[in-house]
């Protein structure tokens, strides 16, 4: 049993009070209580808060734009409108190319099934020749033919994902009135956009908040949305020449897929492969289905992997488990557009808790590593202190400023 002396000189000798370590417990605790609640808020208004937030990422995206208008002489109001008409008519292109190819598509989606349905039952077959005791019977059991094929037939697939999309608009009427919203949003937070900095200088300056912080948040989203959309086109663009080169039918429509679910990290570009796969497989075989797959594994791993992060830089680097645990939980917030805006929106959260010194720490956990001789490294951007770069739990240390990948 330690003597009292011991114990008194422990207490002196640790840096944080007990009463301090109880007040910081309680603000965490109060502080996940209010998350809870505000999110609870979210997921029940979204049909308000997800056209606000559309609205503002595509003002993010375009504000570029609008700036370089202005820079060759364009009068503000001239280049804003110019800047809507092209959000307008790149989104109206897109929609009307892959809904219309979409449908043609459906109306073949039968002839498919059957094709697919002919390999899984070669393939039970086969696996029964060398033993595999009723493999037909299960693949029956695991892929019910005539559901599909009924579901393709009486369009499903379109009513689907329409449903998908206006569950997630939430109390506005349709998908139409949303996106006339989204536009006039757009307009108006693009007609604000200019001078904001000036006027946070003077909201500072009558004794407000300092703002300048979301001005850096918002300069680094838009950065990251506007490299996501060119290696998202670039994905679009290669794997509509692949398809083409397989001769595969339609490959319009699979380059825009591709183009769409990359902005969903992680599985969206695993899933704008699927459908592209198995065509060439009821079409031209395995070896075509295998040429497809092996065709958008390079371009997903020479884009995803190598490019995006390099023009992101570290400052954008977020570990895998969080970025799927985004998709996952914004999924679950706001449906398909949640899932869309998972790592924008994560994003915006990881800068506010960077310039918190009481929750930086969670900023830090949510930091990508790498792995350099043995050594896992957090790939943040923090003003460290020598200490706390030393060690961050069990063997994983932070990069500064200025000391990445020194020899």
């Amino acid at each position: 049993m330690p003597a009292p002396d011991s114990q008194h000189a422990s207490a002196e000798n640790d840096p944080v009070p007990t009463s301090l370590r109880a007040k910081s417990g309680f603000r965490l605790f109060f502080a996940a209580a209010c998350l809870v609640v505000i999110l609870a808020g979210m997921r029940e208004a979204a049909g308000f808060f997800v056209p606000v937030v559309l609205a503002f990422f595509l003002s993010m995206v375009s504000y570029p734009v609008m700036r370089w208008l202005r820079s060759h002489g364009l009068p503000h109001m001239l280049a804003m409108l110019l800047t809507v008409l092209l959000n307008i008519g790149v989104l109206a292109v897109v929609i009307h190319l892959g809904g219309n190819l979409a449908v043609r598509f459906q109306q073949e989606i039968p002839g498919y099934i059957r094709g697919v349905q002919n390999y899984v039952n070669e393939g039970a077959e086969w696996l029964e020749a060398k033993g595999v005791e009723n493999a037909r019977q299960a693949a029956e059991d695991v892929f019910d033919w005539q559901a599909l094929s009924r579901y393709a037939n009486n369009q499903g697939l379109v009513r689907g994902v329409t449903s998908a999309l206006g569950s997630t608009v939430g109390t506005v009427a349709s998908l139409v009135s949303t996106t006339t919203l989204v536009i006039i949003l757009m307009v108006f937070i693009l007609m604000e956009a200019y001078g904001t900095r000036a006027r946070f200088d003077a909201i500072h300056a009558a004794g407000g908040p300092d703002f300048h912080q979301f001005t850096q948040a918002a300069s680094d989203i838009q950065k990251y949305l506007g490299i996501k959309s060119v290696i998202s086109g670039a994905t679009g663009i290669l794997a509509g020449v692949w398809c083409w080169l397989f001769d595969l039918p339609y490959p319009l429509l699979w380059g825009i897929m591709a183009f769409v679910l990359n902005f969903i990290p992680a599985v969206g570009s695993l899933l704008a492969g699927v459908l592209p796969v198995l065509v060439a497989l009821v079409q031209s075989g395995p070896g075509a289905a295998f040429g497809v797959l092996l065709g958008y594994l390079a371009i997903n791993t020479a884009l995803g992997t190598f490019l995006e992060p390099t023009l992101l830089g570290r400052r954008f680097g977020a570990s895998p488990l969080v970025v799927i645990l985004s998709v996952i939980f914004w999924g679950w917030m706001w449906g398909p557009v949640g899932m869309f805006l998972a790592v924008p929106l994560t994003m915006v959260g990881k800068m506010m808790l960077e310039r918190s010194s009481e929750f930086l720490w969670i900023a830090v956990a949510m930091a990508k590593k790498k792995v350099k001789k043995g050594e896992v490294t957090l790939m943040a951007d923090y003003d460290l202190t020598e200490e706390e770069n030393d060690w961050l739990g069990g063997g994983a240390t932070t990069e500064t400023p200025g000391q990445r990948d020194k020899p």
